[in-house]
């Protein structure tokens, strides 16, 4: 197979050879209207400008976060919308020939075809954490306007970005005075809630709590010894009133009053341990022994007071009269001993939940205050960062690459063309050569006479070189490289 390919080349080589032509006409032809098509097309020129620019950070935990290449998209967005655009070809005459057949979004789209921004945002692992590099192009067939037009996006760029950075300095300002605003009514609510709490449980506060044990305890000792008082008393009081039946029972009735009014007193000695002085068993008890001591005081006297007490039983009966004064006094100090020991125990018992209750409040307090002190200073960092940004103080963008007015188009690529060019000629000179050859009618080789005879022998002649034959040395090359004297396509 590989012979039969060799011996293609070398036939269509002699066909070149012998109708040249065929190929140099085509090959001509061909360069001549790509060299007029290389030259007529437009030179393309692109002017390019490279920034790098500082992305706001968000230093609040409070702000929600904002992606960088988000902001370099909605600058470029804004760079690059309709109005803009429109405004550009304005400013600079851009397309003048076509500028009135199309619409205006027509025209703002060939525009935005020839600007070419590229955006690379840095990673917060990155060294530069926080910048962001942009490429600005712009493609015209006028070099200087290629220049001045991306100048002009450069500016646009710078523009946008500062105005970003205001409406963003502004948005975190505001967003910063409503937390401020609101941290500052919840503390006030908080502080009411805590001054309510604290009137109202002023009695039961963790600073209190040690005087009030040490009340509890004076008032536990005080209780004990109006107790002790309370019994001493009575037994005086007993005893007294002994005397006093003894001296004044003058009859049976007498006795059995005397009877009762003993075991009355045994009964309220009793009930006395259990109820205080105001209970309605103490109360009724009392009165009756009161009536039965008048009666016995009357039994004494005589009737109608005829008989007078002796001087050593009037002692007595006074001596009753303070005792029971005496014990009335000290049963209300018991009671109020008591109540005010129920009270302590009670304030005491709430004391913890109180503690705890103070504790949360003042932990609150505390993290609010640590809250505003947080906002207030982000919020004095953000009025003075909105104070820069509208003063244009500082800059956040960097032009690291001025643009420059173009020496070399960047299309068309007339090295890469002419190659492509020569290639064509090429292709369709040896088209020519082929199409020549197939369209010849005489019998150009032994293929030929193969086909006609279809496998009959015209005549037998033996192989012989005349030696008046000349051959050139191309030939005897090709006839020695394919093995033949005439060469002839071969076929399968």
């Amino acid at each position: 197979m590989n012979n039969d390919l060799l011996r293609n080349a070398i036939y269509y080589c002699e066909a070149l050879r012998k109708r040249p032509l065929y190929a140099i006409i085509p090959a001509v032809v061909t360069l001549a209207i790509a060299m007029v098509a290389l030259f007529t097309m437009p030179r393309i020129y692109q002017a390019d400008a490279l920034l790098m620019i500082d992305t706001p950070q968000s230093q609040s935990t409070l702000l929600p976060a904002t992606v960088t290449s988000e902001q370099l998209q909605f600058v470029e967005q804004r760079v690059l919308a309709r109005e803009k655009l429109l405004a550009l070809a304005n400013e600079f005459d851009l397309f003048p020939g076509v500028r009135q057949t199309m619409s205006d979004t027509m025209l703002a789209e060939l525009v935005r075809r020839q600007v070419n921004i590229t955006t690379v945002a840095t990673e917060s692992s990155e060294r530069y954490s926080g910048t962001s590099a942009m490429r600005i192009g712009f493609s015209s067939d006028a070099p200087e306007q290629a220049s001045a037009v991306a100048a002009r996006l450069v500016e646009m760029i710078i523009d946008e970005n500062r105005r970003l950075r205001i409406v963003r300095a502004s948005e975190m300002t505001a967003f910063l005075e409503r937390e401020a605003i609101d941290l500052t009514e919840r503390t006030a609510k908080r502080d009411r809630e805590w001054n309510a709490y604290l009137a109202a449980n002023s009695d039961a506060m963790p600073s209190r709590v040690q005087s009030l044990d040490s009340e509890l305890q004076e008032k536990d000792r005080e209780a004990a010894t109006t107790a002790q008082a309370i019994s001493t008393l009575i037994q005086d009081i007993r005893l007294s009133e002994a005397e006093s039946r003894l001296g004044v029972q003058r009859s049976e009735g007498s006795a059995l009053a005397a009877r009762q009014l003993a075991e009355l007193e045994a009964e309220l000695t009793a009930r006395s341990v259990t109820y205080s002085a105001e209970h309605p068993d103490i109360r009724s008890l009392n009165q009756r022994i009161e009536s039965l001591k008048r009666r016995i005081a009357q039994a004494a006297s005589g009737t109608n007071g005829e008989r007078e007490l002796s001087p050593e039983l009037a002692l007595v009966a006074d001596r009753i009269t303070i005792g029971k004064t005496r014990h009335e006094d000290l049963l209300s100090a018991q009671s109020e001993i008591q109540k005010r020991i129920a009270e302590l125990r009670a304030i005491i018992a709430r004391a913890p939940a109180v503690q705890a209750q103070v504790e949360a409040f003042e932990r609150d307090r505390d993290s609010m205050q640590r809250a505003a002190d947080d906002i207030n200073s982000r919020l004095s960092a953000a009025r003075s960062g909105e104070r820069l940004e509208r003063s244009g103080s500082i800059s956040h963008v960097q032009i690291i690459e001025q643009p420059e007015t173009p020496r070399d188009p960047v299309s068309p690529n007339r090295k890469r063309l002419m190659l492509m060019s020569l290639a064509a000629a090429m292709g369709f000179g040896f088209a020519g050569i082929y199409i020549g050859d197939a369209m010849q009618r005489s019998i150009r080789g032994s293929f030929d006479l193969r086909d006609v005879l279809a496998g009959s022998t015209l005549v037998m002649i033996p192989h012989f070189r005349p030696e008046s034959e000349r051959k050139f040395f191309a030939d005897a090359v090709l006839d020695r490289i394919a093995g033949t004297s005439h060469g002839s396509p071969a076929k399968a």
